[in-house]
């Protein structure tokens, strides 16, 4: 008789799928196919763990088989987790880890990984421009912008994690990259796109230069529209804003005109609509591509420099997470 490859019994909680496995092992061990202490059963919780070796050995016994029901001690037969930190800690030599290993629990992890987060420079780019790549305080939540940054570094943190992260590469980034380039689009001649929407504002203001909101802000609405155009069309000349600033666009994409019962100047409706024409060509701009590639570069290579500098402080200490549980196990038998 030869154990068949693969045996799957599609069932339900409560159908018998534990009995199905200890009437199993049973009949293999006594047949001689199976020795005891080299069984390999992995299920979902601790409790559920032990019933099955309790159940298993009961049923080596009922056969008269007491030096196997004693063996079965020596069988792997945990979780999936419990699997893998025995194998760590039996084979630690080989896999490069303590022989103790300690399991951290989620507030030592948490604070690991935040010390870690402390340390990386290559997130440099956002954090010293934190407004421009959208970061700002969130009403909702009562976090300020640097605690948002942490929160989406510390997601891409565990989403690296989540693949098998293992080495610092280029190829999360580049995959990311590749995928948005090839959903963003053809892009155009961003110079003459930014030049075309400052000169429109430039045009609108040079005929309008003072804020109509006190003399056309016909109700509480319209007057803060109009105040706020006001504002977006003087930023829009300050600097270099039209070819950085993309909330600026998308703010005078929809500038305020003229509605029934609130009417503006004939020739200011039709100069808003220049300006709104030139401001709705940014999704063929490529500065939003290119800010969105260095956002994304930016916090992939600062999620695995963090994963560099915790992986090396669990090491130092001889610590390991769930996670290792699973990833290191998987590498060693290999």
């Amino acid at each position: 008789m030869s154990l068949p490859p693969l045996t799957i019994i599609p069932a339900g909680a409560g159908s018998g799928k534990t009995y199905s496995i200890e009437v199993q092992l049973g009949t293999w061990v006594e047949q001689g196919e199976v020795q005891p202490e080299r069984i390999v059963a992995v299920t979902f919780t601790e409790a559920a763990a032990a019933e099955l070796k309790e159940r298993i050995g009961t049923k080596l016994l009922s056969m008269g088989r007491v030096e196997d029901a004693l063996r079965l001690e020596q069988a792997y037969i945990s979780t999936i987790h419990g699997f893998g930190l025995r194998l760590l800690t039996e084979f630690a030599f080989e896999s490069g880890s303590s022989p103790q290993p300690r399991l951290l629990n989620e507030d030592e992890q948490g604070a690991l990984i935040r010390l870690a987060a402390s340390r990386t420079e290559l997130a440099n780019e956002i954090t010293a421009n934190l407004a421009e790549y959208g970061y700002r305080y969130e009403f909702g939540s009562e976090k300020g912008p640097e605690d948002v940054f942490r929160d989406d570094l510390l997601e891409i943190v565990e989403l690296l994690r989540s693949v098998g992260w293992r080495s610092t590469s280029n190829v999360y980034a580049e995959q990311a990259v590749s995928f948005l380039v090839e959903r963003y689009g053809p892009t155009g001649d961003g110079a003459q796109l930014s030049r075309a929407l400052k000169e429109s504002v430039e045009t609108l203001l040079a005929e309008f230069p003072q804020n109509l909101a006190p003399a056309y802000g016909t109700n509480a609405t319209a007057e803060t529209a109009l105040q706020k155009d006001f504002g977006s069309l003087n930023a829009a000349l300050k600097g270099n804003a039209v070819e950085s600033d993309w909330g600026l666009w998308q703010k005078l994409r929809g500038l305020r005109q003229s509605k029934r019962g609130s009417a503006l100047p004939a020739r200011y409706d039709e100069l808003t609509s220049d300006v709104m024409t030139a401001a709705n060509a940014l999704p063929a701009h490529p500065g939003p591509l290119a800010h969105a590639r260095r956002h994304i570069e930016a916090l992939l290579g600062a999620g695995q420099e963090v994963l560099v500098f915790y992986e090396q402080a669990k090491r130092e200490a001889g610590l390991v997470d769930y996670s290792d549980m699973i990833a290191l196990a998987g590498r060693l038998l290999r």
